[in-house]
């Protein structure tokens, strides 16, 4: 069996955090980033105790994206000392004690992400789109799928991006 949740965002809300990102000089690194070369200085893993040291991360080198945080909400990985983190909730939802939990697990998943950074690249077209939908799809075969999908008012098929999964 095939479990997915969708969540849906307003595309101007999505563009404020995309603006906000783009403008940070430096980004918050995800998991997977201690792992890359070219975001330490001098193009090599910087270790420490046999393990990648993030300190040492440049976080100028990190790219401008999202993070989607669970399922529950939206957050600009940008970094702006005069400004709080900038983050927007699911389904038009305003913060609340009662969101603190993810759907995610309603899935029976463990495997689904925690934290899925999507690249400000992967928005291209969000001027039009009418919604901005992003599905977590858990086969239990396969693992966790997340999608992008960037809803036109016009209601053709909307284009469709894997975006935990780069070739």
């Amino acid at each position: 069996m095939i479990n997915t949740i969708t969540v849906e965002f307003e595309p101007a809300d999505v563009q404020q955090l995309l603006q906000h990102a783009e403008a940070a000089t430096e980004h918050l690194p995800c998991m997977g980033d201690q792992f890359v070369a070219k975001y330490y200085e001098g193009g090599k893993v910087i270790t420490k105790n046999d393990w990648p040291d993030v300190s040492r991360l440049d976080l100028a080198k990190i790219p401008p994206a999202l993070f989607m945080v669970n399922d529950s909400f939206l957050m600009s990985n940008g970094i702006a000392a005069e400004q709080a983190v900038a983050c927007i909730y699911k389904n038009g939802h305003i913060p609340s004690d009662q969101q603190n939990e993810s759907d995610a697990f309603a899935l029976g998943s463990e495997e689904l992400p925690t934290v899925t950074r999507i690249l400000a690249r992967d928005f291209a077209g969000i001027e039009t789109a009418h919604k901005v939908r992003i599905t977590f799809l858990h086969d239990p075969r396969k693992g966790p799928v997340v999608t992008l999908e960037l809803v036109n008012p016009a209601n053709e098929a909307p284009d469709i991006r894997i975006v935990n999964r780069r070739p």
